[in-house]
């Protein structure tokens, strides 16, 4: 086996994807070909070469087992999507081409969502989503279920008895122990959650907590009152005057590409795609106004920002492989700048009263999600738990409904599910950022974002890309490792802090 071809040939192949994958989700073109790109490169995923990388891996010293620990992860997925790699452009050709109906005119299912976030009618509202579980129940879900039912019949070829034990190793990670840390987060919560999340809906919606919908959150979240603090034509401008503070041009960044631009099939969840690391970065949101466009924005510029620091020599692995968990610590760490009381003030001139009132809000929305990180965790692991893909809507429905204490539908078990437990990625993230926040507050101040060197300090940990994993960072900065009381402890405060 030639390990640098082997390296080369995986580079060239996460391109390729990310570029496919872009131009479908931004809606620059309907049909998704990730299968073509698979064929191409489809010996990268032999279970040979899986065996000879795993070989490698515990016959070498401890830097080269690292880079071959994430190539055999990236060797093992990737045979799964291979196999299943019809059923990835069918499912993307499918959502991008299903059409519902809303007050008699036709709209993409894509589309749709943001039709969702915007609408203030309460039955309206629930017209739309009923029309979305429709379309998920009977488009959907039977393609994710060939999907899932393909995928799972490769994993005993590894050697392992289910889907969840064969991530957890591959990823290194106890996803057990994961979830009896959420569980703690959830239970720690539960009162302050019941009590604040619940009087939100009531005021903001007239509804009680035990009738409301997963989808009335969507409008929750999009914040009409707000709007006119985050508006819609100033994003850009703003995020990139946030940058300019840091130190940080995006304008003179030729690698990173701005799509903000409306399309009819775009994607209403903004995504980052990293084509070449880090020369061709694409930055992807579509505008629907308030204040969540800012959590995309920003969100997703961590990544951008991210990448387009990575140091271009380092090897391949440490660049477009790795712990994803980094990057979207990275990511929720410019996110939550619109947590901040001093970023309000100075970028968007909003005054001390609403800010106080916007920051309960968004730490409760960040509670919510928190909370159904937690549940989807416990979900997937139930899902994933006993190598058998099976109709688990009745289990999604009352996970996810205890979780949130909202109403959700079964139809969304198998849609609401990411491929590798990515559900783990975001919780570490939010534990990493919550303790890398700690770390900045105390090193640069709470406005942090006006300082320079604090931009330099980013600029530094973004270089080393993936390198290094969230507890290898927080060790460099003086912490034992992830600990979730940091963010127990930070959702707790900013709830009643702000009340």
């Amino acid at each position: 086996m030639d390990i640098d071809k082997y390296r080369d040939d995986a580079e060239n192949f996460l391109s390729e994807v990310d570029k496919e994958y872009y131009m479908h989700f931004s809606g620059h073109k309907e049909d998704l070909n990730i299968a073509s790109i698979y064929s191409k490169y489809d010996s990268l995923f032999s279970h040979e070469n899986f065996e000879k990388i795993k070989s490698l891996e515990e016959e070498l010293q401890s830097i080269q087992k690292k880079k071959l620990a994430y190539l055999k992860k990236f060797c093992a997925e990737g045979n799964l999507e291979n196999h299943a790699r019809d059923f990835i452009d069918l499912i993307g050709q499918e959502e991008a081409s299903c059409i519902i109906e809303i007050d008699g005119k036709e709209v993409p299912f894509r589309y749709s969502e943001v039709l969702l976030s915007n609408e203030a009618d309460k039955v309206k509202r629930d017209e739309i989503d009923d029309k979305r579980k429709l379309a998920v129940k009977k488009l959907l879900n039977p393609s994710l279920m060939d999907y899932w039912k393909s995928v799972y019949s490769q994993v005993e070829n590894f050697g392992y008895k289910n889907y969840k034990d064969l991530i957890s190793y591959l990823k290194q990670q106890d996803f057990e122990q994961l979830g009896r840390q959420m569980d703690v987060l959830l239970s720690e919560t539960n009162e302050i959650y019941i009590e604040h999340f619940g009087r939100l809906v009531k005021n903001e919606l007239q509804i009680d907590l035990g009738n409301s919908r997963r989808s009335d959150f969507a409008y929750l979240r999009r914040a009409v009152k707000y709007d006119v603090f985050f508006k819609k034509e100033e994003l850009v401008s703003i995020f990139k005057d946030t940058l300019l503070e840091m130190g940080i041009d995006i304008n003179t960044q030729q690698n990173i590409v701005l799509d903000v631009e409306e399309r009819k099939n775009k994607s209403p969840r903004a995504f980052c795609a990293t084509v070449k690391i880090p020369g061709e970065i694409y930055l992807v949101v579509m505008p629907k106004g308030g204040q969540d466009d800012f959590e995309a924005m920003f969100h997703e510029g961590g990544h951008a920002e991210h990448f387009a620091f990575t140091n271009p020599g380092l090897d391949f692995e440490y660049k477009f492989l790795g712990d994803n968990s980094v990057t979207e610590g990275y990511a929720f760490t410019l996110e939550h700048l619109i947590q901040n009381s001093n970023w309000l003030d100075y970028f968007l001139g909003m005054p001390n009263d609403a800010i106080k009132d916007f920051l309960y809000f968004s730490n409760i929305s960040k509670l919510w999600f928190c909370r159904r990180y937690a549940g989807k965790l416990k979900y997937e692991l139930l899902l994933h738990g006993d190598g058998v893909i099976q109709d688990r809507s009745n289990d999604y429905k009352n996970i996810m409904e205890s979780a949130s204490m909202m109403q959700y539908s079964g139809s969304d078990y198998l849609k609401d599910v990411d491929e590798a437990f990515y559900c783990t990625n975001y919780i570490r993230a939010w534990i990493f950022e919550a303790q890398l926040k700690d770390y900045i507050h105390r090193k640069f101040g709470y406005d942090w974002f006006k300082k320079k060197k604090a931009g330099y300090f980013l600029k530094e940990i973004f270089s080393y890309g993936q390198k290094y994993d969230p507890v290898e960072i927080l060790k460099q900065l003086d912490f034992e490792g992830l600990d979730i009381n940091y963010l127990i402890d930070s959702l707790k405060s900013e709830i009643k802090n702000n009340l």
